[in-house]
């Protein structure tokens, strides 16, 4: 029986070893293989690139070149240049006519800097009988002409939508010059979209692809048709799709930036490739970059399609029997020299389980099982030595910890007392609501901060000459730091409006950024290892003038009316910091109060709270439509409903900063 159960064991250890050396030839053969695909797939997508820039090229250049031997043309000269001759004009739509002929569209079109007339003639067209229209700078499908006549300087390739014939276009825009060098006007022809993305983009190759961009990344060719005709019709170049809009990942785009820069500033080098992410696939992307016509070609190859580990299953499968044959071999004569000698040893063992500590076996061998005899007899002393001081080590331990548990709560409990005392320290500084009440006929507060104390303050003072001072500020770091910064930012304030000015907010940020440098000693060198400060927003309310002077370091002021919501930025000079700068003066920003204004000062710990569906900050965008959609209400119920607003946005997150918000009306 006990040979039974060693064999057992034996052969359940040798199983484990083979699946663990099963799993790591798998390992490597898989990291071998996929390094094997991954150059593959590259170079595929090199080649790909390489061929498809080669084919483009192939196509443009001859229209390229035809189109600037037709704008070097005398006699299409003559007729785009300044004045009607309609001998001039005959000659010259001749001599178009036989341009066309050659044109691979068959089709071109010239446009008239003089009189701003477009004409346009293709395969459909009688001949010498162009379609004609005049073109205007405030028709914005005409905007590719003005944009190209002050911008480009001898030809341009790119995709647009032309309204005279209702068809988007490949165009090639080559500009007109008089003897003097002078624009005058813009010839060329056009490739059609369905043909070139026929040829050029719509492959048969499975998880292959080609995109074509401009210098900006706009793209001007891709599989989705309907994307490139939509970019196409859109006038403004801002907001046509990038290709850097398609990627997942941003760090992927900025490489893709950074190689398109590097191909057109380097010649020499035709092709970059480089592993992506696009569209839910991972993919390689080779760019190449054709300067005859200032696009690059995108081959993308789809890691999936290029070549699959199946490829290499003999081989693994090779590998894998080849080690089983090793270790039956191995497992055969360990069994021989090793598993029967241990049987004696396997049967004292079991004693020892069963709390036979007292057992000693006799080395009958120096060999490797006599020294295993001897560590066994060891372990069995060593063993029952541990049992019999067992309990007294337990109860030492148990005694040792509950000590440290003790000594820990006393610990955190001081803390939290200390904190306790801090919070209402720090609550002691805010204004006192009855305040609020006696100087603002509506006003609310969201007094949010992150810990039991926090660096966002809201500060309140009457100047006693039908002057106040409000202003809401975001001090550098948040719990006991951030707390320490307001209370010494609150003495400044005082300070300043005390004894240097109470009516001028612009220059009270101006004293306060210097007070502040002095006593944090920040421009001394190893005076403070931190670099603190502020964002602020003040406003001096003249009550009896109903008017507001505003200036703020970071932090703007909001109002809403009847119509609206407007905002006035603060300037982007913090105060305090080491870099602020002294020198600096913080601009004055009057506004006219009444019944129906509300004002609105908030610190970015609302701005910048993350929630929604993504972990996205609520913004500012946000913020002002929370406003836009309040603002008949009065401001008591707008900040419960800003409250409820800012729990569901954050959702099961945790406050990240502390936030305050205040509003007041008069």
């Amino acid at each position: 029986m006990q040979q039974l159960t060693l064999r057992t064991k034996f052969i359940l250890i040798t199983s484990a070893v083979f699946l663990i050396a099963a799993v790591a030839v798998s390992s490597f053969f898989s990291g071998v293989t996929s390094r094997i695909i991954t150059a593959f797939a590259l170079q595929s997508a090199t080649s790909k690139a390489l061929h498809d820039k080669n084919k483009i090229l192939s196509i443009i250049d001859r229209e390229v070149a035809l189109s600037l031997k037709l704008v070097d043309d005398d006699l299409i000269r003559a007729w785009v240049a300044p004045g009607q001759n309609s001998a001039a004009k005959k000659a010259a739509l001749q001599q178009l006519e036989s341009y066309r002929r050659f044109f691979r569209d068959k089709s071109y079109f010239i446009a008239r800097a003089a009189d701003v007339s477009y004409y346009n003639a293709d395969r459909s067209m009688p001949p010498e009988q162009p379609r004609s229209s005049r073109l205007s700078r405030d028709n914005s499908s005409d905007s590719w002409f003005f944009d190209a006549l002050r911008r480009v300087d001898t030809f341009e390739v790119h995709l647009n939508y032309d309204a005279l014939i209702r068809q988007t276009k490949v165009w090639i825009n080559a500009i007109i010059r008089d003897s003097r060098g002078d624009k005058i006007g813009i010839g060329g022809t056009g490739i059609d979209l369905t043909e070139f993305l026929q040829e050029i983009v719509l492959t048969d190759e499975p998880g292959t692809a080609v995109i074509l961009i401009d210098r900006r990344g706009i793209i001007q060719a891709h599989h989705d048709k309907a994307l490139v005709e939509r970019n196409a019709l859109e006038q403004d170049s801002d907001k046509r799709t990038t290709i850097f809009q398609l990627f997942e990942q941003p760090a992927e785009a900025e490489q893709l930036k950074k190689e398109l820069e590097n191909l057109a500033g380097q010649p020499r080098r035709k092709v970059a490739a480089f592993p992506v992410r696009i569209n839910g696939h991972q993919s390689f992307a080779a760019v190449s970059y054709m300067p005859q016509i200032g696009w690059y070609t995108i081959a993308l190859v789809d890691f999936s399609h290029v070549m699959q580990t199946a490829t290499f299953l003999p081989i693994i499968l090779a590998s894998l029997f080849s080690l089983l044959a090793v270790i039956t071999v191995i497992g055969y004569m360990i069994n021989r020299m090793v598993l029967r000698p241990l049987n004696l040893l396997t049967g004292a063992a079991g004693q020892v389980a069963e709390g036979r500590y007292d057992i000693a076996l006799p080395v009958l061998h120096r060999d490797e099982i006599g020294r295993l005899t001897q560590s066994f007899n060891s372990m069995a002393a060593t063993v029952r030595e541990h049992t019999a001081h067992l309990e007294e080590r337990v109860l030492q331990r148990t005694r040792e910890l509950t000590d440290a548990n003790q000594l820990l709560e006393a610990s955190q409990s001081r803390i939290m007392e200390s904190l306790q005392y801090a919070r209402i320290l720090q609550a002691a500084i805010l204004p006192d609501p009855q305040r609020f009440d006696r100087i603002f006929a509506d006003w609310s507060v969201l007094y949010q901060p992150c810990d039991l104390v926090g660096g966002d303050l809201y500060w309140l003072h009457e100047s006693g000459n039908g002057k106040v001072l409000l202003a809401v500020l975001d001090c550098t770091g948040h719990g006991v730091p951030g707390a320490f910064m307001t209370m010494t930012v609150n003495s400044v304030l005082n300070h300043i409006v005390d004894t240097l000015c109470a009516d001028d907010p612009g220059r009270i940020l101006q004293e306060a950024n210097r007070l502040l440098q002095e006593t944090l000693r920040l421009r001394q060198d190893g005076e403070s290892l931190v670099d603190a400060g502020l964002d602020i927003g003040l406003c001096c309310i003249d009550l009896e003038q109903q008017s507001l002077t505003f200036a703020g370091a970071g932090i703007s002021l909001y109002y809403t009316d009847e119509h609206q919501v407007s905002e006035i930025k603060g300037d982007r000079q913090r105060v305090g910091y080491s870099g602020s700068d002294l020198q600096f003066v913080y601009q004055n920003h009057q506004l006219t109060l009444h019944s129906a204004v509300a004002c609105y000062l908030t610190t970015d710990g609302l701005l910048d709270e993350g929630g929604g569906p993504k972990g996205y900050g609520f913004g500012t965008a946000r913020f002002r439509q929370l406003l836009s959609e309040n603002r008949g209400l009065d401001l008591q119920r707008q900040f419960t409903v800003f409250a409820q607003r800012m729990d569901v946005w954050r959702g099961t997150r945790k406050q990240r900063d502390d936030i305050t918000v205040l509003a007041f009306r008069l």
